[in-house]
């Protein structure tokens, strides 16, 4: 088998779980001496993957899917030719309208494609229409897995994200609380997401719970909301009134952030699921979980994996989140002292179980064997 040479495919390189498990990927694979460049649209996680070092391609994807994306474009012959310049022989899709075009690419080229689903929020059709062209498939959890499998003749592996464990771990955060204006004696709350849809919604519940949490329980507690979104502002409008009836500024947007490590590190308590429950955890930062599929709540050591199996409420979840359910357990967890003791469990657990060293080594065998496997059949026919 020729030297693995693998091209990663994203729509664009915005700030989010599925562009930051990429460029871990990317680093982790140069880090063995996999040779790695990616093709992607624009974003302002671009300079972050230049750091890497690996070669980047930017190209203009189609801002929608369609069954006919890419048919006889010049995107499409362009991405065979630069497949064939790179010596490419692999591509890893990781969003639809991206993948979708790079596995007809693929096909043309001669070289297999592997697509990873990050969730559950896509439409049936557009997914079948990506994998009909896949020779192997990845879902980075278990109910991803059980929703994509029937799509999918063949196993589809399941390979959690990998966590910079080492990147993400406990800091100090006194400079920026001085930076922020927060007391040092403030309790903070940190929700991190793209605010949009559902994690949205989660935005405007928790900075309710928080109100009142504020007005009956605790009067220090302040509010950290990292992220952007198109309901930002209808969410900084919410926040103004609710700071204008407590009568103080507790409420901090700091927008889109490419490293957000130092607020993790401010926190008390972080309210996130996916990608940004797993960074907390590894910064000792206890987590209340509620994603796209609804409210997990508290994360503990004895719970840690039933909260996994639901990827922290972003892919499963029992119960739907609600403004009474954060405010009952931020209110019971901030007036506890349990929060130390259960964030250093907790990071002991994603060093164990999700960083990134060691899980790249499960990707680095589905390469191999569907190289192997695509040349083997190419030898057969």
């Amino acid at each position: 088998m020729k030297p693995m040479r693998i091209m990663m495919v994203l729509d664009t390189l915005d700030v989010s779980g599925t562009e930051t498990h990429v460029l871990s990927l990317v680093k982790e694979l140069q880090a063995r001496g996999v040779y790695t460049a990616v093709v992607t649209g624009d974003g302002s996680m671009i300079s972050r993957l230049r750091e890497t070092g690996c070669a980047i391609h930017k190209v203009d994807f189609p801002a929608t899917f369609t069954a006919k994306s890419g048919t006889g474009s010049i995107l499409l012959n362009n991405l065979v030719d630069l497949f064939q310049q790179e010596q490419i022989t692999l591509v890893h899709g990781h969003q639809i309208n991206s993948g979708y075009i790079s596995a007809k690419a693929a096909k043309i080229a001669n070289i297999p494609f592997i697509f990873t689903l990050h969730g559950t929020y896509f439409l049936e059709s557009d997914i079948k229409s990506v994998l009909q062209l896949s020779d192997a498939a990845i879902a980075v959890s278990d109910p991803v897995k059980k929703w994509l499998q029937p799509f999918f003749a063949k196993e589809i592996e399941v390979i959690a994200n990998g966590i910079d464990t080492a990147l993400f771990s406990p800091s100090p955060s006194m400079e920026l609380r001085t930076n922020m204006n927060i007391p040092l004696n403030a309790k903070v709350i940190v929700y991190c997401s793209r605010i949009t849809r559902h994690k949205g919604k989660i935005c405007m519940l928790l900075i309710k719970a928080c109100r009142d949490l504020k007005l009956k329980d605790i009067s220090n507690l302040h509010v950290i909301i990292v992220g952007n979104g198109r309901q930002l502002k209808d969410i900084k409008s919410m926040a103004a009134s609710i700071q204008s009836s407590c009568k103080e500024d507790f409420i901090h947007f700091t927008g889109e952030q490419k490293d957000v490590k130092d607020y993790y590190a401010v926190a008390d308590y972080v309210v996130g699921t996916g990608r940004v429950a797993l960074e907390a955890m590894a910064c000792e930062k206890p987590v209340i979980s509620c994603g796209n599929l609804g409210y997990f709540g508290e994360v503990n050591r004895d719970n840690f994996q039933q909260a996994w199996e639901c990827y922290f409420g972003d892919h499963a979840a029992e119960q739907t989140c609600s403004q009474a359910l954060l405010y009952r357990d931020l209110r019971k967890l901030l007036r506890s002292d349990i929060g130390w003791q259960t964030g250093r469990d907790l990071r002991k657990l994603v060093v164990n179980q999700f960083d990134s060293k060691k899980n790249i080594l499960p990707l680095i065998d589905v390469y191999i064997n569907t190289v192997q496997t695509f040349e083997q059949q190419q030898a057969i026919n």
